[in-house]
């Protein structure tokens, strides 16, 4: 049984608008894709490789099946670029680490396209796996130029092999016989062009978490001007089985590989770049509890003092929305009609989401002694900020009908009037006769 555990961090960095970069980690698989082309190309070229490659994890076997499922991926690149004229000339270089049955036990096989590179960190010193593709590089193989002089060429971002560019690819391999303690770390050119093999050995050696390794690496590459996409995943070697495997045979470890983020063990110093055998692993108890075979296996607690102060904040956050709504949903008083009454609540007209009025008091003020304009607006409810200003504007309601209806003081009034007395004479002839 081998337990692993990866921690990964990808960052724009500093300069670049777009991350063309992108990375995957998976219980036995774990890449680093540095994509390349105008506009988002590049972008699409990285998904379609790291997308290829989760898709495949799962058949990968064998060194053969691992090389295939790569360039499966370079096909799918090179054939979006075809089918899609925006796309033609994007790429993506990669740098894969797998976990697969060895001669003699578990064994991680890298494998590399491009400029992406793996290194293996043991005992204190940090040693490069992959031979970049890089122009570069060759001309350093070809003892053209030297490592410092490759190191500001002008042609040291030329690659020569990349996934996508053309319809076939050929990966390099390189099996590494894992032991306890070991660090793999696989990162694109944004790390290594801008942090040196010392500084990322410190890092590698002082940090013990996987995950904070990788924050901490990506961190220093945008300290040292982040020109490019920084992508980084560690990958520790927890417990390493070195029993005999039959070749290409899938193992047990490819079922219970743990790739949760975990604090490993810090690593000692001196170097050695020959893998040599590590003592087996202890026999487990057979009543070994839960508990203790997570502490054997240094898996560390769900429950840390992080996680509690983030659940306390969230369970205060939701305490104070609680007791704020409550207060802004029973902090004010309305007066309104129900029936032949007139009644207060305590609340807001409909109430707040589970927070409904409270029936306060019913006046003793009956709805048909207020004037008939105030009862329409009693029907719309009148807020109040506290009781004894509802209760006010009840008795100012009761005061007002009271002063409009109330009887007329009777006054005495004399009218004179006048008397006029007419003189009428009437004159009577009398004939002669």
């Amino acid at each position: 049984m081998s337990v692993l555990r990866a921690g990964s961090a990808t960052d724009t960095g500093r300069v670049r608008s777009i991350n063309q970069d992108a990375v995957l980690t998976t219980p036995t698989l774990f890449v680093v894709a540095d994509g390349m082309g105008g506009h988002a190309a590049g972008e699409v070229a990285s998904s379609t490789a790291i997308d290829a490659l989760r898709a495949a994890a799962e058949r990968i076997g064998t060194i053969e099946g691992f090389t295939t499922a790569v360039r499966s991926a370079n096909e799918a690149i090179f054939r979006a670029s075809l089918q899609d004229p925006t796309l033609a000339g994007m790429g993506t270089t990669v740098v894969a680490a797998c976990l697969l049955a060895g001669p003699t036990g578990d064994q991680l096989v890298v494998l590399n396209v491009g400029d992406s590179r793996a290194y293996r960190f043991r005992e204190g010193a940090v040693r490069q796996v992959t031979d970049d593709h890089s122009l570069a590089a060759e001309m350093v193989r070809g003892g053209e130029i030297t490592l410092e002089e490759a190191a500001t060429h002008p042609q040291r971002h030329v690659i020569t092999r990349a996934l996508g560019i053309e319809g076939e690819v050929t990966p390099d391999t390189f099996p590494i016989a894992i032991r306890e303690g070991d660090r793999v770390l696989l990162c694109s050119d944004g790390l290594t062009n801008e942090v040196d093999d010392e500084e990322i050995a410190r890092v590698l050696a002082t940090v013990a978490d996987p995950q904070d390794a990788a924050d901490e690496l990506v961190s220093r590459a945008n300290a040292h001007g982040g020109a490019d996409n920084i992508s980084v995943v560690v990958i520790d070697v927890v417990i390493a089985d070195e029993g005999v495997e039959v070749e290409g045979e899938r193992t047990e470890a490819h079922r219970i590989v743990a790739t949760t983020t975990a604090a490993s063990e810090r690593l000692g110093p001196s170097a050695s770049n020959v893998s040599r055998p590590a003592p087996a692993p202890a026999p487990v108890p057979a009543d070994e509890s839960w508990l203790a075979r997570r502490r054997r296996l240094g898996v560390r607690r769900a429950l840390t003092f992080r996680v509690v102060f983030f659940m306390l904040l969230v369970v205060g956050v939701l305490v104070g929305a609680w007791a704020f709504l409550r207060w802004y949903a029973t902090s004010s008083y309305y007066v309104t009609t129900q029936h032949d009454a007139i009644v207060i609540y305590q609340g807001r007209p409909g109430g707040v989401l589970w927070f409904q009025p409270q029936l306060v008091t019913v006046s003793s003020t009956p709805i048909d002694q207020i004037l008939p304009s105030r009862r329409a607006t009693l029907k719309g409810s009148v807020v109040e900020p506290s009781l004894d200003a509802a209760k006010r504007y009840v008795a100012n309601l009761a005061a007002e009908y009271q002063a409009v209806n109330a009887p007329q003081p009777s006054s005495s009034t004399t009218t004179s009037v006048p008397l006029t007395f007419s003189s009428t004479t009437t004159t009577i002839t009398a004939g002669a006769g």
